[in-house]
């Protein structure tokens, strides 16, 4: 039996972790000096996806991702016996049961709970260990309900630090990319400065801007960094095509981390230019109501995985870079609409005006 103060005095010692990660890894380390666990996994729910941290060195992959697919299910059940939930391998696959129901003998070889502050549940953790251990770990062990209450408030810590500290990097790097539409005239200089920032923030190995020429129905490469997106630009492909082609359709931002497996995938630039598509992040450019292209992320780095963050980056990034393409186009316009209007049909092609300026030709001004 486990004294109550003793592990609760052990675990609020890592509240000075503000890094997630970092802190299931403590609590993990802390519950190992109380108890003989095979594994301690975390299960944290994100809007879109959940976070897996599961530490240990003997529990199977499969039981891991089995309990991936379980323990979301499980959050949002209210019937579970004193919101516990009991599970154990059976014939090489993982099930649930009530120990206090379930017809015939089975042993427990894990036990999850759900981590919440106030209606707020923010994952689970499961507890996987033989069963001996498991059914002396029950909700009458002195140590459990502060146990839960203990734990569920160290990741609620950790999180609100790590949501705070995503707005003030949102925030750094907003300006950052707002700072460079404010300095750069050139759009091409301009959206390659964008999307190099947004390569070495996001992690990626390629990055691009497609524009949707509207009358043809098509793609253009207008410009990209990576190895092989160097050797993209002017390129075009349908714009009814690929991952690109769904995201500007739906306009929505769409992220896929096994494009092989995705039926719109569109594999004719890989096969052109001897590249392999893994996984890739779409956010559609729009202005307005108007569609201009796709900022394109491709191939994750370290993670493998693009996730929600790497999404509201590029998605908040989209909107700046479809200002940029809107305003440019505009200035276009009224330019070369003055020069008709001075020097008729006409009017010299290619000059160059002076930057961020409403001078119509720098030819006009004698400066070329």
């Amino acid at each position: 039996m486990i004294l109550q103060d003793g592990i609760d005095s052990s675990l609020v010692k890592t509240i000075t972790s503000s890094d997630v990660e970092e802190l299931c890894m403590n609590i993990t380390d802390c519950l190992e000096q109380y108890y003989h666990f095979d594994g301690v996994g975390f299960f944290l729910l994100d809007p879109e996806s959940t976070r897996t941290y599961f530490h240990s060195d003997v529990v199977s992959k499969k039981i891991i991702q089995s309990l991936e697919e379980i323990l979301p299910r499980f959050i949002q059940e209210k019937e579970t016996p004193n919101n516990i939930l009991y599970f154990a391998k059976k014939q090489d696959e993982l099930v649930v049961f009530n120990p206090q129901e379930h017809p015939e003998p089975i042993e427990p070889m894990g036990m999850a709970f759900p981590l919440s502050i106030q209606e707020n549940v923010m994952g689970t953790l499961a507890l996987v260990a033989r069963s001996e251990t498991i059914k002396d770990l029950t909700p009458q062990t002195p140590a459990f309900p502060s146990f839960v209450s203990t734990i569920s408030g160290l990741v609620a810590n950790a999180l609100s630090h790590e949501n705070k500290d995503n707005k003030i990097h949102m925030l750094n790097l907003y300006q950052t990319v707002s700072s460079s539409m404010s300095y750069i005239g050139d759009l091409q200089e301009l959206l390659t400065t964008v999307i190099s920032i947004v390569t070495s923030e996001i992690l990626c190995e390629e990055c691009s801007v497609l524009f949707y020429d509207a009358e043809n129905n098509e793609f253009e490469f207008f410009t990209a960094v990576g190895e092989t997106g160097m050797h993209l630009i002017k390129e075009r492909f349908p714009a009814d095509k690929g991952i690109a082609g769904r995201a500007l359709r739906e306009r929505t931002t769409q992220v896929v981390n096994d494009v092989q497996s995705d039926p719109d995938f569109y594999g004719n630039i890989d096969e052109d230019h001897d590249f392999k598509t893994k996984s890739i992040l779409a956010a559609p450019l729009i202005a307005g109501d108007e569609p201009v292209g796709i900022l394109n992320a491709i191939n994750k780095i370290e993670t493998k995985f693009f996730d929600q963050n790497d999404d509201q980056i590029l998605s908040a990034i989209a909107d700046e870079v479809a200002l940029a393409v809107k305003n440019a186009r505009l200035f276009d316009y009224v330019v070369d609409s003055y020069c008709k209007i001075r020097q008729g049909k006409n009017t010299c092609k290619g000059c160059k005006r002076p930057l961020k300026s409403w001078t119509p030709c720098a030819k006009h001004l004698g400066l070329c």
